[in-house]
């Protein structure tokens, strides 16, 4: 995975995503995204927002694992 992961309240997650992943850089500035943020800050959900953020990366990490072992 590339990036770092924390879980220290106030603290957003750096996850750098590398050349060509099909993510644009500024991807927190994207509404949807930026709606997200707000919505787990307003409800007090920060340890229930990083589990589902990390269980995102895993499933994409075993998808790429996945396709390079098929390769």
């Amino acid at each position: 995975m590339a990036g770092k992961q924390t879980s220290t309240p106030g603290k957003e997650l750096d996850l750098a995503p590398t050349a060509g992943a099909g993510v644009p850089k500024n991807f927190r500035t994207h509404p949807d995204i930026e709606s997200f943020y707000r919505f787990i800050h307003e409800n007090d959900l920060r340890e229930e927002g990083l589990e589902i953020l990390n269980t995102v990366l895993i499933k994409k990490a075993e998808k790429k694992l996945a396709k390079k072992s098929s390769n």
